[in-house]
C-alpha cells in the first residue's frame, strides 16, 4: 500500500505542477500575470523551496548538495515566482538525469547581483539546442525524452519570471556531462 501511496503521490505532485505552468502560462501570454513584489531573502526563499522538494529528489535517488551562505541575500522579489523558477530547474534536473543523479543548488551574490544555479551531472544539452530550449513547448531531444514527462513550458516561464525580475538566465552545458543554469537578479 505505502508503495502505491507514493506514486500517487508523486503523479499528484508531477500533474499539479504541470497545472500551473500551464495557468502561468496562459497568463504571462495574455499578458495578465502580476508579480508581488516585496523585500525577502534570497538564501531563505531557495533553502525553504529546497527542503519542500527536496524529499521528491531524494526519493527518485538523488543525491542533494546545497551551498547557502550564512547571511541573508536581501531583495525585492515575488518569492512564489522565484520558488517556482528554483522548482522548475530542479525538475528538469531530475528529468534529464540518467545513472548520476546529482543536483546542487548555490546561492551568491556578484557585483551587485544576487545569483543563484542549479547544476545537475545529466543528460546535457547539445550546443545547436542551447538557442531553443526556452522556447515555448520546445523540449531537448534525448534518447530518454520519449519517456520524460512535461509540457515544454518551464524553462519558458523560468526565463519570463526572471525577466520580470529584471534578471538573466544563463545556460552552460555539454551532452553528456549535465547543465548549469544560473539566475542573476539586481540587487538594487
Amino acid at each position: 500500500r505505502l508503495k502505491f501511496y507514493s506514486i500517487i503521490r508523486k503523479e499528484s505532485e508531477r500533474l499539479t505542477h504541470l497545472i500551473n505552468n500551464v495557468l502561468d502560462f496562459s497568463r504571462m501570454d495574455a499578458g495578465v500575470k502580476e508579480y508581488n513584489f516585496d523585500e525577502a531573502d534570497l538564501v531563505e526563499t531557495v533553502g525553504s523551496s529546497l527542503e519542500a522538494y527536496k524529499y521528491q529528489i531524494s526519493d527518485s535517488g538523488f543525491n542533494i548538495e546545497s551551498e547557502l551562505p550564512g547571511e541573508p541575500v536581501i531583495l525585492k522579489i515575488d518569492r512564489d515566482a522565484i520558488s517556482q523558477v528554483l522548482i522548475n530547474l530542479l525538475n528538469n534536473s531530475v528529468k534529464y538525469s540518467d545513472e548520476e543523479k546529482y543536483i546542487k543548488v548555490k546561492v551568491w551574490k556578484n557585483s551587485g547581483l544576487a545569483m543563484f544555479s542549479v547544476t545537475d551531472h545529466g543528460v546535457g544539452i547539445l550546443e545547436e539546442e542551447m538557442k531553443k530550449i526556452f522556447d515555448k513547448f520546445y523540449r531537448v531531444s534525448t534518447t530518454g525524452t520519449k519517456e520524460t514527462r512535461g509540457s515544454g513550458l518551464g524553462l519558458t516561464l523560468a526565463q519570463h519570471i526572471v525577466e520580470a525580475h529584471g534578471g538573466t538566465i544563463d545556460v552552460e552545458s555539454e551532452a553528456g556531462k549535465g547543465s548549469k543554469f544560473t539566475v542573476s537578479i539586481p540587487l538594487g
